[in-house]
């Protein structure tokens, strides 16, 4: 077998020598081989530096990185001038001069966050000297590794960079359209601010303020900038997101900015995100709402602190506790748009409640529609309360606008809404409800806002049980209740009323008086009429010129009671009439009429017979 020619030692590298098997018949490296290994570990350490430096290049591309890194690579190999590289990446080439694929080629792969995104070639374009070991070292091996992860990481850090960049141009592009200042330090030192806050804090230009200290800033209104950011810490960085509101005074005029400060992380360090924001018009009118709240507050005050010495409400007179509290109840309804219901015997001043709570309100500068409910026409309902088109019967010459259209941002008011049918109940609710209605003749619906205020002398839960009114009509028009008291339950009201009455009934002699034992024989007086009955019987007084009370029970109806009478007489007179009437109404029951009258039943026992009371 012939032997393969050996070839001559001293003509291979030192780094192939080095890779030779140390056999007895093999004369050991020489030390002159030292500086050779060291020239080859500075073209490895060359390369892989001039690799890394081309990243250093401020606003160059990847291509142009990859195309200088393929041009150094070869010259690191030990047959720098037979060898050429490539470099593939997202499916491009990047190739060294003289490239030529053969097949004595060494490859690595590039890796970015486990993801195989290219490669690096090797060639050598002519046949290296055969050694055993194959034609490439193992510190080319290595080096080329270390390549392919240096490349890697400056694809990693030039993506990053990239990404970086389109997010600032994107961010940039964005505050420099948004209608509030935005600025952005690090280090305590302006590193972006945007036209909005030039225009804000009369910067002439963003380029005066960047690298400008946020403490000592170099342009436009530099104290009011150094106070929105003069609770941060020296170097202007804090913990956690931090929102203000900061008056600023120029020329005689106030300004008001919401200022907002938010940490966030820029270029891999700390940094503080502002915004600024003129809230001057919402500010002045939440000042404007809150002094509005205030006055009404303190006239709520005012009033409600007052209304124990009051002897009127709007036209309501008294002062007595009962009517005290319909005062009270009067404000509350009045604060709200809600239905109210009032319940009182005739003539106890229910409309004159539902004026009071209609003046108080909101609506007060819009109609009060009344109705008497007890007057309307089964067949006229819907012409009553929806109107009627022209046309719409023989008579209809033109339109004409019902009670709904009339109370349209206003108040209408159903006075005995007791009396309206089931029918006309169902119709009203649907308009109530749905807030829409159709005029007698129309195709068309319409709509009004109105508030219903009702009124009854009788309890409505009666008319329910009996079906005389539906469920939901009832609980659809009370919302709020109101109780008006009687005036034999507020007699201490009555001098009040009599001298409110008497100042209306003037005669050509002057204001009317009445003598205090007339007075009396009024508070005594059980009134079933009420305030309205007392305002008549006052008016025959001082029309006629003597005390006469009338009664629908022919048994109850007292005489005239003439002013030249004694007063002994007069009161006699009266007391006879009560404990009668008292009596009538206990059906003899004693202990039961003194209660109605309000004495002892020892005091009645002792009047009777001195009244001759049977």
């Amino acid at each position: 077998m012939k032997s393969k020619p050996t070839k001559n030692i001293s003509s291979l590298s030192v780094k192939q020598q080095e890779r030779l098997p140390n056999k007895g018949s093999c004369k050991p490296l020489s030390v002159s081989a030292a500086p050779n290994a060291l020239a080859e570990r500075v073209k490895e350490l060359n390369c892989l530096y001039g690799i890394s430096n081309l990243f250093e290049n401020q606003d160059v591309s990847l291509s142009w990185i990859m195309q200088r890194a393929v041009e150094l690579i070869p010259a690191a190999w030990q047959y720098s001038e037979n060898a050429c590289a490539r470099i593939s990446l997202d499916g491009q080439e990047y190739t060294s001069k003289n490239f030529k694929p053969t097949r004595w080629h060494q490859n690595t792969k590039i890796v970015l966050n486990g993801k195989f995104v290219g490669e690096v070639d090797i060639y050598y374009i002519q046949p290296p000297p055969e050694v055993d070991s194959g034609p490439f070292l193992e510190e080319e091996d290595r080096l080329l590794r270390a390549i392919g992860e240096r490349l890697s990481k400056i694809l990693w850090l030039k993506r990053s960079e990239e990404a970086l960049m389109e997010s600032e141009e994107r961010y940039r592009v964005l505050t420099e359209q948004v209608a509030e200042g935005v600025a952005l330090v690090q280090s305590a030192r302006f590193c972006y601010v945007n036209p909005e806050f030039c225009k804000m804090f009369n910067v002439p230009s963003a380029k005066e303020m960047v690298d400008g200290l946020v403490h000592n800033p170099p342009a436009g209104n530099a104290d009011e900038i150094a106070r929105l950011y003069g609770s941060r810490p020296e170097d202007g960085i804090i913990a956690a997101k931090v929102e203000e509101i900061h008056r600023l005074t120029r020329s005689e005029k106030t300004f008001w900015i919401q200022v907002c400060h938010s940490p966030i992380t820029f270029k891999g360090r700390a940094a503080l995100l502002s915004t600024f924001k003129d809230v001057t018009e919402i500010k002045e009118q939440q000042m404007a709402a809150q002094r509005t709240a205030d006055l009404l507050n303190h006239e709520n005050r005012v009033l409600r602190s007052s209304l124990k010495e009051r002897y009127r409400f709007g036209d309501i007179i008294g002062r007595s506790p009962v009517i005290q509290e319909v005062y009270e109840l009067i404000l509350k309804a009045a604060a709200t748009d809600a239905s109210v219901a009032i319940f009182g015997e005739s003539g106890s001043g229910k409309e004159l409640v539902a004026h009071a709570i209609h003046d108080h309100s909101s609506r007060k500068n819009e109609r009060f529609v009344a109705i008497n409910c007890s007057a309307i026409q089964k067949s006229l309902f819907e012409r009553e309360f929806f109107g009627h088109r022209k046309g719409a019967f023989s008579s209809a010459h033109a339109d004409s606008p019902g009670y709904l259209d009339m109370a349209d941002g206003g108040t209408l008011f159903l006075d005995e809404v007791s009396e309206l049918t089931v029918n006309m109940q169902a119709k009203l609710l649907r308009a109530i409800e749905g807030g829409e209605y159709r005029p007698v003749g129309s195709t068309e619906n319409i709509s009004a806002d109105f508030r219903i205020i009702s009124a009854s002398n009788t309890a409505l839960s009666a008319k329910v049980n009996s079906g005389q009114m539906r469920n939901d009509f009832f609980y659809r028009i009370q919302v709020i209740q109101i109780q008006l008291p009687p005036l034999r339950n507020r007699k201490q009201d009555i001098p009040l009323l009599v001298e409110h009455f008497l100042r209306k009934m003037e005669t050509p002699s002057g204001t009317a008086r009445v003598p205090g034992h007339i007075m009396d024989i009024l508070i005594e007086y059980d009134w079933p009429g009420n305030v309205r009955e007392l305002r008549n019987v006052l008016q025959r007084y001082i029309t006629l010129g003597h005390l006469e009370f009338l009664s629908p029970d022919p048994e109850v109806r007292m005489a005239p009671i003439e002013t030249e009478l004694n007063l002994r007489g007069a009161v006699q007179q009266l007391e006879k009439s009560l404990i009668s009437k008292a009596l009538r109404q206990a059906s003899g029951n004693r202990t039961r009429a003194a209660d109605l009258l309000g004495i002892s039943r020892r005091a009645l026992f002792r009047k009777m017979p001195r009244l001759e009371c049977q």
